[in-house]
């Protein structure tokens, strides 16, 4: 775009091409998530449900006090997190659809991811409930739990343990895990806790695919792994968009989809595009100089140079807006506290651009994991 389109800048175009990108890029926090956990009684269920979801032994009671509703049959637990979020702990497929109420008949008819999960040694007949399992499922992942119980025997028995239940149950993957120390009444000084975080990443990873993640997210006890996933791919972004002719729209629109985006992950709130994008100005005064060259960069032909040092303004920006986001919500703070956003602001963005003098990066674009850098930045600045 020439010069002279930017002198013909419409503001109300500008935005509404803004809100338009933010659409695009928001997360779509309308679908519903259904996880079924299967597998015989006393399989260990329901403690590896309190471990995917990185609960403490007091959480797991407020999640069963709260969150769960008993059945007809007295092995089945609905665990409805949310309006939108429901996982049921049930030794089959069978229970669930004895159950017969409205909300199992509903998960039944799509369940997003089945978690199978046997103990001990291989039995084939399980397979039966497995193909069962696998006919509802957009994905299945086969857990083999308390593997504790083989700790004193040499770690061959558990491999092959592990590999007569891949042949019985004709799978190619199973997650050995041990979930230990969530029963009330246990004397353990410290929970025993194994498999769980690859088991966690891979399920995660599936419904990101599925633009679900965000919604299992919102629950876990431990949010901020999610938080620095949600930054750095708002960083990755941006560095890119720099270069893009217009690049102050989609900036502007990736800044406005992590913030949606952390606003939901912490308070469950979903933010519309009007007021996500209304918080941005709070921000402007503080980086005026750098925010207008960005502005008027991004009207100009691309010019190499140039191009480069806006994408490094746009992620030091970005990662000092986001971290302060982060900071305000994490700590249980509301995003409407201007006085608190923009000192934070101030802090963080003095301290985004030190990092980046000391990476002596030439191109922002080269950097080797953007996760890696939020993670340090955030670990050492809250």
């Amino acid at each position: 775009m020439s010069s002279s389109a930017y002198e013909g800048f419409n503001e109300e175009s500008f935005f509404d091409r803004v809100e338009a990108q933010f659409v695009k890029k928001a997360p779509n926090l309308s679908q519903t998530l259904n996880i079924a956990v299967i597998g015989k009684v006393s399989a260990g269920k329901s403690s590896l449900i309190n471990a995917l979801l990185k609960l403490s032994r007091r959480q797991a009671l407020e999640i069963a006090k709260v969150g769960a509703t008993s059945g007809v049959t007295t092995d089945l637990t609905i665990l409805k997190l949310d309006e939108k979020v429901h996982l049921v702990d049930s030794p089959g497929l069978d229970d669930v659809r004895t159950e017969n109420s409205e909300l199992t008949k509903k998960f039944l008819k799509h369940i997003d991811v089945g978690i199978f999960v046997v103990t001990g040694s291989s039995d084939s007949s399980q397979k039966k409930n497995l193909d069962d399992l696998r006919q509802h499922c957009d994905a299945i992942f086969v857990v083999l739990n308390k593997i504790d119980e083989w700790d004193d025997l040499d770690p061959s028995v558990l491999e092959d343990i592990i590999q007569q239940w891949k042949t019985d149950l004709e799978v190619e993957k199973i997650y050995p895990t041990c979930a230990k120390g969530y029963d009330p009444k246990s004397r353990l000084p410290t929970m025993d806790i194994r498999g769980v975080a690859k088991l966690r990443n891979d399920i995660g990873d599936f419904l990101e695919k599925k633009g679900k993640d965000l919604l299992l997210a919102r629950h876990m006890a431990q949010k901020q792994s999610h938080a620095v996933k949600i930054i750095a791919v708002a960083l990755a972004a941006v560095a890119g968009e720099a270069f893009i002719p217009g690049s102050a729209i989609y900036i502007t629109a990736t800044q406005g989809a992590a913030i949606a985006s952390l606003s939901y992950l912490y308070t469950g709130e979903i933010l519309s595009a009007e007021s996500t994008l209304s918080i941005l100005p709070k921000f402007v005064a503080e980086t005026a100089g750098s925010n207008l060259f960005l502005f008027v960069k991004s009207f100009l032909p691309p010019t190499g140079i140039v191009d480069v040092a806006a994408a490094g303004v746009a992620v030091v920006i970005t990662l000092a807006l986001l971290a302060t986001v982060n900071y305000l919500l994490s700590n249980g703070e509301e995003l409407e506290q201007e006085e608190l956003l923009r000192s934070k602001f101030r802090t963080y963005h003095q301290q985004a651009k030190d990092t980046f003098k000391e990476l002596a990066l030439t191109d922002v674009r080269d950097l080797p994991s953007w996760t890696k850098l939020v993670n340090k930045f955030l670990g050492s600045r809250q």
